[in-house]
């Protein structure tokens, strides 16, 4: 395809540099050229910025590619952070790349072409979910988001409460669009879930391309905001936000909300070691609806 539009690609980084050379190499790599890549640096520490301008002076001597530099002068955290990246995003359409995840070499390509042919202001991606031991976890397909729901905003809201259109690697906008409904809500957990509800509600036109060029990593072995106190809390605070459009759903589908809400507790808690808590909130979720949960279960396990 002809690359008269430039691509800005954001990556916040924060404390690794291994996982975010193979990140950088993979942007660098993808056979669509018109790229420029952004590299927010939240590490607010003086040798890891200097860590991140080597990485970035590695990478550009090994492949021609436009990389920008910016550093945090404090640590904002990630939803911040991507924002500063889109402040300064020159691009017509934006997406973005975790510090430890990897691009296949045509996902902007495909997501580009796509977002050009179909007019579309945002659009997402399947997604494969990889654990430090490299063995697939978990493959997010939309197979059931058919175009009746696509083009019916009531429909894509409902859909999103129930199964969460997110995963920041596979999201694309156009930049105008994503800075219309005000950027990333700047909290660390739950902002894309955020993001997209913002994008839903602003009526801007939404695509699925149902195919996946993006490896994403699951840290099972280390804790951090998303697995401890700030993981539940962010969860309270999500699940209280959905119970918002509840006059929306059915009792079925308010059930399954509730029994993944329960579910991510359960897991947090186990995580953490804290098997009280992880029996409560395991029933909990049972109790709201057990075929739901044993079909995550079932879908888990068969990974």
């Amino acid at each position: 395809m002809n690359p008269d539009k430039l691509v800005s690609v954001i990556v916040s980084t924060y404390r690794r540099d291994h996982t975010l050379i193979c990140a950088l190499n993979s942007i660098a790599r993808q056979t669509y050229v018109n790229l420029e890549i952004i590299v927010v640096d939240d590490n607010a520490d003086y040798s890891w910025n200097q860590r991140v301008k080597e990485i970035i002076s590695e990478v550009k001597q090994n492949n021609i590619i436009n990389i920008k530099h910016q550093i945090n002068v404090k640590n904002l955290g990630s939803s911040k952070s991507r924002n500063v990246g889109i402040g300064y995003a020159n691009g017509v359409f934006i997406t973005f790349l975790d510090d430890d995840d990897i691009y296949m070499k045509k996902k902007v390509e495909k997501q580009v072409l796509f977002m050009m042919e179909n007019k579309l202001d945002f659009c997402i991606t399947d997604l494969k979910l990889y654990n430090e031991s490299n063995d697939l976890v978990d493959y997010r397909k939309r197979l059931d988001l058919k175009t009746d729901i696509i083009t019916n905003k009531t429909k894509l809201l409902k859909y999103h409460l129930l199964n969460h259109l997110t995963g920041t690697d596979t999201l694309m906008f156009k930049k105008e669009y994503i800075k219309l409904i005000g950027c990333f809500p700047e909290i660390d957990i739950g902002d894309e879930f955020y993001l997209m509800l913002n994008a839903i509600n602003g009526d801007g036109k939404f695509g699925y391309l149902p195919e996946c060029d993006v490896k994403a990593f699951e840290h099972t072995k280390t804790f951090g905001l998303s697995s401890g106190d700030g993981k539940i809390a962010g969860e309270i605070q999500l699940f209280n936000k959905k119970k918002q459009f509840f006059h929306m759903l059915n009792s079925k589908e308010k059930k399954i909300i509730k029994m993944r809400h329960f579910a991510v507790l359960a897991y947090a808690e186990l995580r953490r070691k804290n098997y009280l808590e992880f029996i409560k909130n395991s029933t909990l979720s049972f109790i709201h609806s057990p075929s739901g949960l044993l079909k995550i279960y079932k879908i888990r396990k068969n990974r």
